[in-house]
This record gives structure tokens, sequence and C-alpha cells, in this order.
């Protein structure tokens, strides 16, 4: 049977560090070793760690291992994914928009 730590290895499809994986999962209510269900993975506190690894892989240094490596438009595709994963679980506060510069005076 799987365990919500496998399902989220799964979900990232990336190598990252299985401790920052843990901690997503603790830091979000969820058991690493519990089996994992259509429920759990459609649930808010599964997507939020999905999303909150997204995000650290766009912050991430550069990398390439096993033949995978994040380019600068992987990086805006990743973040684009994580926050349309937090605004479908109601947390529109992660979201990050694009920088305003502001030029001049008011």
């Amino acid at each position: 049977m799987r365990t919500v730590l496998q399902a989220l290895k799964d979900e990232i499809d990336y190598p990252f560090p299985e401790g920052k994986l843990l901690n997503r999962i603790i830091i979000r209510g969820l058991e690493p070793d519990d089996p994992v269900t259509e429920q759990m993975l459609l649930g808010k506190a599964f997507l939020g760690a999905k999303a909150d690894c997204l995000v650290e892989l766009v912050f991430a240094p550069n990398f390439s291992e096993a033949d995978k490596s994040i380019s600068l438009p992987d990086r805006d595709s990743i973040l684009r994914m994580a926050n349309s994963i937090y605004v479908s679980i109601g947390e529109t506060d992660k979201v990050q928009g694009d920088p305003t510069v502001y030029v001049g005076e008011d």
C-alpha cells in the first residue's frame, strides 16, 4: 500500500530531499507512513504540502540531477502551479503576484 510520503514524492517528480518532504507533510498535519487514499490526495492538507514543495523547488538553487533540471521558464510554470493549488484550497495569502515597480512620484 502506498504511503503519504510516497504519494508526495510521486507528485513532485523532481529530486527533492526527503527531509523537506517530511517537514511539509508534518506541517500540514499528515502522517508520512499513513496509507494514502483518494480523499487524502484531494484534501487540503495533501494539496498544501504539494504546493509547499513546489514553491521550495522554485526557490532552490539551480541543479541538474538524474537527467532533470529546472530552468527559469520551468520555475515560472511550477510557481503558477503552486499558486493555483493554494487558491484552490483557500490559501490566497500565499499567492505571489508579479512585482510592481513605480517610477517617479505619485
